[in-house]
């Protein structure tokens, strides 16, 4: 059995009861993931890795010191967690024993990442775990092969649970596989496992890929999954503490290390540490903002369109953002899909400067001033006599693109914005939600290659009449309320544009 276990990759700890099949026709469930993690490792290594388990034959946790001497020739352990994991005596000291033994040989931490990764199986009570588990597992990443269904119940990435659940087993499988690789890659085969971080090869960048709120968690692992594959290095990679003040002392450090910072924001506020005012997920967003504003960190925002925040700290959070200008300055802050996001953040590693580096304003060379004249798709039709009357004012006048894809509207909008010389927002069967949110956008514009400022901006306040219209303030614009066809009121709007 020693010659076997000589020189080994990773360990498999787990307990029996979780290799029992759910029927007959099956094979246990780690039995699976040992042969499917094997199997993905040797792809992404290009040979054979070495990994081992105890194969329990006698059908219980039984405590073999054979395996424990093993440990100093073993380079990581990936342990499944479960409710009888956490209660097993023997896995307890499988995991504490592995832990003391990495502690000896230089550190249980290699190229910035742990040697113990956590795989949580099924879900289990925090307050059951053993002291020394939480003291292990407190800042060890973990990768859960589970879910919740709409009534809150508990849908394990098994094939049993049908098609959706096995698609997931196979994505969580895939990006554990990932970071063993980068792990073992890095060993490059060597005894001497402590090293201070990961540095990144043949032009990858390290990429601070912001933790968030539950309902954002499949979406962060999407992009992970997507920048791991081509070769970037995805921070943080272990847990962030629960004290305040370590969360800004760890988050800074690792955005120090950062080329580019990503945030998905999600409908729920966050996690507020110990000792804190904001959540983890606020203070990520504010230090990386910070980080900007020293030295230029890139930043890509996403806010889906669709976002209806649950709670009111949420609600606020999100307009602070929206209505900070250092919310613009070296960032892409998008309101759209996940999709729309996505593939601006391919674009952002796969092209040699941003889009917001690339894109100069556009200057007319004629002495004519453009105005935007900003609408929604409904009242498109609405707009024609005003555009028609600042054209006769001698204005060049654009307006939105109406069709076309999300990312091909967004993109004519934000050229619009980067190369007019006044906006004018008409306000009719609009929300105020899109009024300030095309406000917002004139904000960002300032970061986005303008040469100059935007001469003016104004809200033409147009039927049908409603009280928030009425009640409508802003420091942002000029509102200009138009009874009937009186456009005569714009009078000044336009003289400050050819001003």
């Amino acid at each position: 059995m020693s010659e076997a276990l000589a020189t080994n990759d990773l360990f498999i700890s787990y307990a029996h009861i979780d290799n029992l099949p759910i029927s007959e026709d099956e094979k246990g469930w780690i039995t699976e993931f040992h042969r499917i993690l094997e199997n993905r490792l040797a792809q992404l290594l290009g040979e054979q890795p070495r990994v081992w388990r105890d194969q329990k034959l006698t059908g219980g946790d039984i405590f073999d010191q054979k395996i424990i001497s093993q440990f100093d020739q073993t380079k990581l352990m990936v342990s499944i967690l479960s409710p009888r994991y956490i209660k097993s005596e023997w896995c307890v000291k499988e995991i504490t024993k592995f832990y003391k033994n990495a502690e000896e040989r230089g550190g249980v931490a290699f190229a910035g990442k742990s040697r113990i990764l956590k795989v949580v199986k099924t879900p289990y009570d925090p307050d059951e775990l053993h002291p020394e588990l939480r003291n292990i597992f407190g800042s060890v990443l973990g990768f859960n092969f589970y879910d919740f269904d709409d009534n809150g119940k508990v849908v394990e990435y098994n094939e049993a649970f049908g098609k959706e659940a096995k698609q997931n087993y196979f994505s969580r499988i895939y990006d554990l596989a990932y970071e063993i690789c980068e792990i073992l890659k890095k060993s490059g085969g060597s005894d001497n496992l402590n090293s201070d971080k990961i540095i990144p090869i043949n032009g990858a960048k390290t990429v601070y890929l912001a933790t968030v709120t539950a309902d954002r968690i499949s979406d962060r692992e999407n992009i992970a999954r997507d920048l791991r594959e081509r070769g970037h290095v995805i921070l943080p990679d272990s847990q962030l503490p629960l004290n305040a003040a370590d969360v800004k002392s760890v988050v800074g450090d690792y955005l120090k290390n950062a080329d580019v910072a990503i945030h998905l924001l999600g409908s729920n506020y966050g996690l507020i540490p110990e000792a804190g005012k904001e959540s983890v997920i606020e203070t990520q967003v504010n230090l990386a903002s910070a980080e900007s504003a020293n030295r230029g960190l890139e930043r890509l925002i996403w806010l889906p369109s669709d976002l209806e925040s649950k709670e009111e700290k949420q609600s606020d959070f999100v307009e602070r953002l929206r209505v900070d200008p250092a919310t613009y300055e070296k960032t892409d802050f998008v309101e759209g899909t996940f999709e729309v996001f996505k593939g601006l953040v391919i674009d952002h590693f796969t092209e040699e400067k941003s889009k917001v580096d690339i894109v100069p304003s556009v200057e007319s060379d004629s002495g004519t001033s453009t105005v935007y004249l900003m609408a929604p798709p409904d009242d498109e039709d609405k707009i024609e006599a005003i555009e028609d009357y600042l054209f006769d004012q001698g204005l060049e006048v654009v307006i939105p693109v109406f069709s076309g894809t999300e990312a091909e509207i967004s993109e004519a909008h934000m050229q619009n914005l980067r190369s007019c010389d006044g906006v004018l927002i008409y306000f009719g069967t609009a929300t105020r939600q899109w009024v300030n949110m095309k406000l917002n956008n004139l904000i960002k514009a300032a970061g986005q290659g303008r040469s100059k400022p935007i001469s003016a901006t104004a809200i033409f306040v147009a039927p049908p009449e409603s009280r928030h219209k009425e009640r409508f303030r802003t420091h942002l614009a000029d509102i200009i309320q138009v009874p009937g066809n009186d456009y005569s009121l714009l009078s000044p709007f336009i003289k400050k544009i050819k001003k």
